[in-house]
């Protein structure tokens, strides 16, 4: 499969959007309650960039699993080896250097135990106590990696019929939020949370999954002309901003019919502004365009690593946090090149090396 700059575009916009949210809830969240247009558009990011981190994920996996079946056919054990030297080493780094170096050191303690394997076995985001125990971004980790688990039977389904597939999985995630939010939450004692947690598993976002391999899978069939791409192109700006800055929004997570459909909606216009953009041409010598490359390309690193840099350095710099009462941009803009930073040392020591090939070397000599 040939790259496609688009996707890559996509990523840096991910997590990008996922910076700004998070940059913005750790200085109090309301710097621009006073500006609703702004305040919503950046308290929904966080959302977009989750949505669309899911989306692409589905996408890529895609491609990787239709490569092998059309390689050597499919293999389980190979496909999931893959998956776990692609993402383990800089996720249990992560965990590692949060616990004994970060704030979250309370997990060594005896209670604390079950908070370290439910996360090194990437099943934490199932329990509001451990979701987000370590570090509050990690919970996504836990649910990209059970789509890989079931990631050949929905690649399966979109092969044998792509638009019965969706229309499936939006049936299948909306019904499941019914029947929490409405037919067991009431009968529980339960926070607010545990509407976001439940609301944001496999089970209730698997739509934004699928939504990316249908797009994979129609990559090739469905092309636009210039006049079908600029109405689209419209259309996603125009619902996207309105589905994101309406007072409903503030009910995405919530026992209602917004709260039902909400995410899949959202899901739905990133979809189609992901086909948009994976549909341009871009040339290789524009510079804003190396630089999307370059956030893209360590996006990974830079999703785990920003959130306890940007709450470490607001709590504990005094510079910083007195960027951050001056200026919000000036702070996005250096809290964004220093995790930017660290997302790059920390990619490029632990994918460098190929541990596949170097595994296989080390019991050959044996």
């Amino acid at each position: 499969m040939k790259k496609n700059k688009g996707i890559d575009i996509v990523r840096a916009v991910a997590i990008m959007s996922v910076l700004i949210y998070h940059f913005y809830v750790l200085i109090d969240g309301n710097r621009y309650v006073d500006h609703q247009v702004i305040h919503r558009l950046i308290l929904v990011g966080g959302e977009i960039g989750v949505t669309l981190f899911f989306i692409i994920s589905g996408y890529g996996i895609f491609f990787s699993i239709d490569r092998m079946e059309n390689k050597d056919g499919f293999q389980f054990s190979k496909f999931m080896k893959k998956r776990c030297v692609r993402i383990l080493p800089q996720y249990y780094l992560s965990l590692l250097i949060i616990i004994f170096i970060g704030s979250q050191g309370f997990v060594l303690s005896k209670d604390g135990i079950w908070h370290i394997v439910t996360h090194a076995l990437l099943i934490h985001n199932f329990f509001p106590s451990t979701c987000g125990s370590i570090s509050t971004v990690l919970w996504t980790m836990g649910v990209i990696f059970q789509f890989y688990l079931i990631a050949y039977f929905l690649y399966k389904c979109v092969k044998k019929n792509a638009i019965i597939a969706m229309i499936a999985s939006f049936a299948f995630t909306i019904i499941c939020k019914i029947v929490i939010f409405h037919f067991i939450f009431p009968y529980i004692h339960i926070e607010n949370s545990y509407y976001f947690i439940y609301g944001r598993q496999l089970f209730t976002a698997l739509d934004n999954f699928v939504i990316g391999m249908f797009l994979a899978y129609y990559e090739e069939n469905i092309k636009a002309n210039k006049s079908t791409k600029i109405v689209v192109t419209l259309m996603v700006l125009i619902l996207g901003g309105i589905w994101c800055i309406m007072p409903q929004a503030d009910l995405r997570h919530s026992d209602c019919l917004i709260g039902y459909i909400w995410s899949s909606v959202l899901a739905l216009v990133l979809g189609a502004g992901v086909w948009i953009l994976e549909n341009i041409e871009y040339k290789n010598d524009m510079r804003w365009l190396r630089c999307v490359m370059f956030i893209s390309k360590y996006q990974y690193g830079i999703y785990l690593w920003h959130f306890v840099i940007a709450a470490n350095l607001i709590q504990n710099s005094l510079t910083i946090n007195e960027l951050a009462q001056k200026s919000f941009l000036g702070l996005t803009v250096i809290l964004s090149a220093i995790c930017i930073l660290a997302g790059y040392i920390s990619s490029i020591t632990l994918d460098a090396p190929d541990y596949v090939k170097l595994l296989s070397s080390n019991k050959s000599k044996q």
